[in-house]
């Protein structure tokens, strides 16, 4: 009874800035792949990005499963060319948790969850710009944004649900113009998250000043948004020399 009450909650996720997870932790969790990807991006910025939202992931799958942090290795493979290191991400062993992150400048986000989730972050647009050139919306929304007060973080708010979306396994980048958000409902929860509901699943998104970023999850179920100090940590890099 408690393993289906815990099975039937939402995603668990969190959100951060790359120094927040790197700072004084051990990295060497990572695998070949994700270490091999690290590796090829030039730019620190994007690098401290990379990683941190890969030991981020593991972080809130720890929190989830109760299992060590280090003994949880992430997974990519691209059914598309057949390949590692890129495509849906899994926890190797472990088929029943989902996870999902994203990151950018300055923030990452990561969830786990005992269904299918999909999360991402995008920096906020500079108040009063325009909507600009968004892929991906549907002709309804883009009418939509003719009357909007701020039609360049509607169209972002769009674009972060759709993503969320398609790694959630309900679109694909293809055809994710054919997914209308036009006129799904909305409400604000407790801490003033937007919650929709879309093809049963739950679609939120809220704006995080502090890092001027726009969040979004989508799931089975509300989601649990916990700060990285909430969730198990990885060992300090001088205890894990020893």
């Amino acid at each position: 009874m408690l393993d289906r009450l815990r099975r039937e909650r939402g995603p668990l996720v969190a959100v951060a800035g790359p120094a927040e997870v790197l700072d004084g932790v051990d990295d060497r969790v990572l695998g070949v792949a994700e270490r091999a990807r690290s590796d090829s991006l030039q730019d620190p910025a994007d690098r401290a990005a990379y990683v941190a939202a890969h030991l981020l992931v593991r972080r809130c799958a720890a929190a989830l499963t109760g299992r060590p942090v280090t003994d949880l290795a992430v997974h990519q493979w691209c059914a598309d060319c057949g390949t590692a290191g890129h495509g849906r991400p899994s926890i190797a062993g472990l088929p029943g948790v989902h996870v999902s992150w994203a990151h950018g400048r300055g923030v990452v986000v990561a969830a786990a969850a005992w269904h299918p989730v999909g999360v991402d972050v995008e920096t906020l647009p500079p108040a009063g710009s325009g909507a600009g050139r968004f892929p991906g919306l549907a002709l309804a929304e883009q009418r939509q944004l003719r009357a909007a007060p701020d039609p360049a973080l509607l169209a972002l708010r769009h674009w972060v649900r759709k993503e969320c979306l398609v790694k959630a396994g309900l679109a694909t980048l293809a055809r994710v113009d054919r997914v209308d958000l036009s006129r799904v409902v909305e409400r604000q929860d407790p801490s003033g998250r937007a919650v929709a509901r879309y093809r049963g699943l739950h679609l939120v998104d809220w704006r995080d000043p502090a890092r001027r970023a726009l969040v979004a999850v989508a799931g089975r179920g509300a989601p649990t948004v916990r700060p990285p100090a909430d969730l198990p940590a990885l060992r300090p890099m001088s205890a894990a020399r020893h």
